[in-house]
């Protein structure tokens, strides 16, 4: 969780961040202490609090952070585009999957289609917020045993990712009626990631998987040959002359 005791919040909101990550780290430091001197000891009830007060606290922290980044998207500028390696965010989803499994009981697969390392434009702190989002709101959809799937996708005009999952599915059938509720401000975390595509140019849709549960997709517009640095060309050289080499390891 992140905690900000500075007391440097330049703005209203800034100062509301400020006081409520300090109010919840106050909370968890709490919280930490009575674990440590009372939970070998403490019956089941006192135990079921302890764990209450832990996932509650970490759902306002969530919940805090979402809004104070929704506010930034919807009143800050619009934001410096430059052209990032798109197939970073899979292997991000890669790296998390064994915890995802450990802790929720949920399998967190990955594919690459055709995809190596794909250069595309965007904010990539932006890319890596709008990824978290759509799988935690996967994982949300999901019982113990389910499963997502994060896949990357070349096309001639962009590179396609999906994250689906086989979970409760969408609420509606229409599926223009799923993209106006979801998209549009019924879910804070969707409204994150819609407004993460427009600034950036990408194009957001959600719409029924095939068999069951809800297909998030995202198009990201390659980037050209111009917008490419030397030094990410050489960069992305390297990694495709190494690669025959680590895989025959």
């Amino acid at each position: 969780m992140r905690r900000r005791n500075d007391g440097a919040g330049s703005s209203p909101q800034g100062e509301f961040e400020d006081v409520c990550f300090h109010a919840l780290g106050i909370i968890d430091q709490n919280r930490e202490y009575l674990q440590m001197h009372l939970l070998a000891s403490a019956d089941l009830p006192t135990r079921q609090a302890l764990s209450d007060i832990q996932i509650e606290s970490a759902r306002v922290s969530r919940t805090v952070h979402n809004a104070m980044l929704l506010y930034r998207l919807e009143n800050g500028e619009s934001c410096e585009l430059q052209p990032f390696d798109v197939s970073e965010l899979l292997e991000k989803a890669e790296r998390m999957a064994p915890d995802i499994e450990k802790s929720l009981e949920i399998q967190l697969m990955t594919e690459r289609e055709g995809v190596g390392h794909c250069v595309v434009m965007g904010a990539p702190d932006e890319a890596e917020q709008l990824l978290l989002h759509l799988i935690s709101n996967a994982l949300c959809a999901c019982d113990p045993g389910g499963r997502v799937w994060v896949s990357l996708k070349q096309k001639k005009t962009g590179v396609v990712l999906r994250v689906e999952d086989d979970g409760c599915g969408l609420m509606e059938e229409d599926p223009i009626e799923n993209n106006r509720r979801f998209l549009s401000g019924a879910k804070l975390g969707l409204r994150i990631c819609r407004l993460i595509c427009r600034r950036a140019g990408w194009k957001l849709t959600l719409t029924a998987r095939p068999g069951g549960g809800t297909r998030a997709q995202v198009v990201f517009p390659l980037a050209s040959c111009e917008d490419i640095p030397p030094e990410m060309e050489l960069h992305l050289s390297l990694i495709h002359i190494s690669e025959p080499t680590r895989h025959s390891l």
